[in-house]
């Protein structure tokens, strides 16, 4: 574990409660301090043991913090970093746990540039649910999944060298990307299957959903998620979204001629192409 005794995690949800409880399981001493926005789900993270202690002020719950996640819905990010970069002490680690990156990361490096000795690293563990709450954490939901670091010019490197650490203290595999980069990719593994899946869902009709089995509930899982959560991240990333929807776009129109052609080699060779990509990903697991 980073050298972190004072933790403060700004959003208790389902990330932000699951690094709560993942920093539990660990024997490092480290007190864990949630802040929170609602009474209710301050006692149920309590209840949950999602953190040591929880409070709905910022000022207070930063003061003495050596590391600060900001675990909030993606357009409240810069807006609480600039409130902890107001109260934290010189010396404070800033860090979150966002699905989009550059527009984070520009906002708040620009907020940082005046505050004294406040760092911040953007992260993006890449683990999650359909759900949402903190009764949905779990200490063990990081547990081999990815972790993208960004690094940037401005990029404290003593800070950026704690956060790697701290990410993989709690089971991630942690890779360093730009912020850019980052959206590239993320845009393709993640935000865009999650466009499809609301699309494809809406393009459903009820009386069909009748009859929906597996392989549409397996297809379409992720359309169960926040729609404010995700209306945020694909308008925060909205160039690199285009561009993967674009590819994909092409894919499947080059599906659909094969298939208006009834050309079953073009068909075939197409599926053959995805599944080998997709077996080959599931392998190297």
């Amino acid at each position: 574990m980073a050298n972190f005794e004072n933790i403060t995690i700004i959003g208790v949800g389902l990330i932000g409660g699951s690094i709560g409880l993942a920093l539990k399981k660990r024997p490092s001493a480290h007190k864990v301090i949630g802040v929170f926005h609602r009474r209710v789900t301050l006692k149920k993270a309590l209840k949950h043991k999602a953190v040591d202690i929880g409070v709905m002020d910022i000022t207070s719950a930063v003061r003495d913090a050596d590391l600060v996640v900001l675990a909030s819905p993606v357009h409240l990010i810069p807006e609480l970093a600039a409130k902890v970069a107001k109260s934290a002490k010189p010396g404070t680690i800033v860090t979150d746990v966002g699905s989009t990156k550059e527009w984070i990361v520009s906002k708040i490096e620009k907020l940082f540039e005046a505050s004294a000795g406040v760092h911040f690293v953007g992260s993006h563990p890449m683990a999650g649910s359909e759900h949402a709450g903190v009764e949905s954490a779990s200490e063990d939901l990081f547990e081999g999944s990815p972790c993208i670091v960004t690094k940037t010019r401005r990029t404290n490197s003593v800070a950026f060298k704690k956060v790697v650490k701290f990410w993989k203290s709690l089971g991630l595999n942690v890779k360093i990307m730009t912020p850019r980069e980052h959206d590239r990719t993320v845009s393709l593994i993640s935000h865009l299957p999650h466009a499809v899946a609301f699309a494809l869902t809406g393009a459903v009709t009820g009386k069909e959903m009748e009859c929906a089995a597996e392989g549409f509930r397996d297809t379409t899982r992720v359309a169960s998620s926040d729609p404010e959560l995700w209306a945020d991240i694909f308008l925060t990333n909205r160039k690199a979204i285009l561009t993967a929807g674009a590819s994909f776009n092409k894919q499947f129109a080059r599906l659909l001629r094969a298939i208006a052609k009834g050309d079953r080699c073009a068909t075939v060779k197409i599926l053959k192409n995805s599944k080998s990509k997709r077996d080959k990903y599931l392998h190297a697991k």
